[in-house]
């Protein structure tokens, strides 16, 4: 697991919330919209409890590095990434460069599915 093996998506949510560091957030560009079948590629997400934490905690971005965080989980669980990779996505999460992010998602966007 990259991040603490979490399958409440709000228990998850609190844990961005704590654990990342929003102070370094680019209001610049935000993250792109989630994609439409989110929920083939990580079932446990919940779009619902996401934008409950999100609008409690007023971090609007906080919907798709949720959504990202519970990814990386499911990647490394289905072994589609491995120990270093692994390592530098959850860095880059924690970071909220959810770019370098989104760029991994569309190069093994088949492998996820």
């Amino acid at each position: 697991m990259a991040f603490p093996p979490l399958y409440n998506t709000r228990e998850i949510a609190d844990y961005v919330r704590e654990s990342f560091i929003w102070c370094w957030r680019r209001a610049t560009r935000p993250p792109r919209p989630l994609p439409e079948d989110y929920h083939v590629l990580c079932p446990r997400f919940s779009l619902h409890k996401t934008e409950g934490a999100a609008a409690d905690f007023e971090l609007p971005e906080m919907v798709q590095v949720t959504f990202y965080a519970m990814l990386l989980n499911e990647a490394v669980e289905l072994h589609v990434v491995h120990d270093f990779m692994a390592k530098g996505l959850r860095l880059a999460l924690v970071g909220l460069r959810w770019s370098s992010f989104e760029v991994w998602m569309s190069l093994v966007d088949h492998e996820l599915r």
